[in-house]
């Protein structure tokens, strides 16, 4: 209940304390009207300190909704100790409170307690009647319907705050689910982002530095000209490809209405396809030199694509911020569980800020976000020998996965194979 002005503005009460201001005094007045001879006041001063008594057993029930048992109890516990003036004034109207506050904070059990231990003080308000009448007759009359009252008044009580509770735990459980949707929604976005960055930024920087290579010869080398343009247009449908993939996967239905299929929208990438990405890389004219330790394993598709999208972004970075000359050297060990990727490059301080305007400063954040997603870490800074080292480790999904074949191993390294592991691209 909201009543403007009723308060001054220098008082600041909690609405649960506005709440209450009203309601408890008005359960007061109700309880003496109702449940003491209120007409006696004028002969019997006594009444007097009988209602002062009253006003203060309500006081406790401003704490109910922190402790409701133990203020249900203190009201049962009252009740007892007015039994000896009952029939000057009942202490009616306080269990119902008192019951409501247990049934809205405490569970099934303790509330079906309460309401049963609910019969003494409904059955010393209703024995009022033995108080004051002297025939058993009239006794019973008055009793009985009191006892009905009371006991319909109070299980009203009880069933109110049983369903004021399942509403609040209603309220709350779509709290927590939207929450969740908030929290998922910006997962997906900040995965999205990363994708998009990746795929974009690597297909950007190889299509600008052939273009710009392009333009250096191109009145005295049509032919590596040619080239380059070849190179930009594969690099080109490349990026379009992924960026139809990753679209479609945003789509959920068809033109048709009908779920997106698997076929439809293409494999993620992963390190089975990192031999297009060095050769591409080698095009721009940055050969990389790959070293491979340990046994290649199957991946879990969420641990392949993170483990390619780093391999890809790292060496985009080379790239754009070290140039190609920089030597860059892709390690990559694999271990009983987990993938250690290891990036170096001879970084040349003159050329540290030539990529700058191919960059958008989200590249090692969405790695070093990518790399949490999937349960590892990414650390990267100078090297001790004067480089830049980009280095991840993602642990494996599965520890017992099947080692890949002689084949895929190649593939997913370099493409070639090389003496001691180690090949340039």
């Amino acid at each position: 209940m909201k009543i403007p002005g009723w308060v001054p503005r220098v008082i600041h009460m909690s609405p649960a304390a506005k709440r209450d201001a009203l309601l408890l005094p008005a359960v007061f007045i109700i309880n003496c009207f109702i449940f003491s001879p209120w007409l006696r006041i004028l002969s019997d001063p006594w009444l007097m300190i009988v209602w002062l008594y009253g006003i203060a057993i309500l006081i406790p029930l401003i704490w109910r909704d922190k402790a409701p048992v133990a203020i249900f109890t203190a009201q049962c516990v009252l009740a007892i100790v007015a039994w000896p003036f009952i029939d000057l004034y009942s202490p009616v109207s306080a269990f119902p409170l008192a019951l409501y506050a247990v049934a809205v904070h405490r569970n099934k059990k303790e509330s079906l307690l309460a309401l049963l231990a609910s019969v003494i003080p409904i059955g010393i308000c209703a024995s009022v009647a033995f108080r004051v009448f002297d025939t058993l007759s009239v006794q019973l009359q008055s009793f009985i319907p009191n006892v009905i009252l009371l006991s319909i008044v109070t299980a009203g009580a009880w069933g109110a705050g049983r369903v004021t509770r399942a509403s609040q735990q209603h309220v709350q459980q779509l709290e927590r689910e939207r929450e969740t949707v908030r929290e998922a929604v910006a997962a997906e976005r900040s995965r999205i982002a990363r994708e998009l960055h990746d795929i974009v930024s690597h297909a950007v920087t190889a299509i600008v530095l052939q273009a710009a290579g392009a333009a250096r010869v191109a009145k005295t080398n049509f032919a590596q000209v040619t080239q380059s343009l070849q190179h930009i247009e594969t690099t080109g449908k490349q990026a379009m490809a992924e960026l139809r993939r990753l679209l479609g996967v945003l789509e959920a239905n068809d033109s048709n209405g009908r779920p997106a299929g698997r076929g439809e929208l293409g494999p993620q990438p992963g390190l089975a396809d990192m031999a297009l990405l060095l050769t591409s890389l080698k095009d721009t004219g940055m050969p990389v030199t790959v070293h491979v330790e340990g046994t290649p394993r199957n991946l879990d598709p969420s641990i392949d694509l993170a483990a390619y999208r780093i391999v890809q972004e790292g060496l985009t970075n080379v790239l754009k911020h070290a140039g190609t000359d920089s030597h860059p050297q892709l390690r990559m060990v694999w271990k009983a569980d987990s993938l250690l990727i290891q990036i170096d490059n001879d970084l040349n301080q003159a050329q540290a800020r030539h990529g700058q305007a191919l960059s958008v400063g989200r590249g090692l954040v969405g790695l070093r976000a990518r790399a949490q997603a999937a349960g590892g870490r990414l650390h990267s800074g100078l090297h001790h020998n004067g480089g830049y080292r980009l280095s991840a480790t993602l642990p494996f999904a599965d520890t017992a996965q099947r080692a890949l074949s002689d084949a895929n191993v190649a593939r997913a390294s370099t493409g070639e194979h090389g003496n001691n592991g180690k090949v340039s691209a």
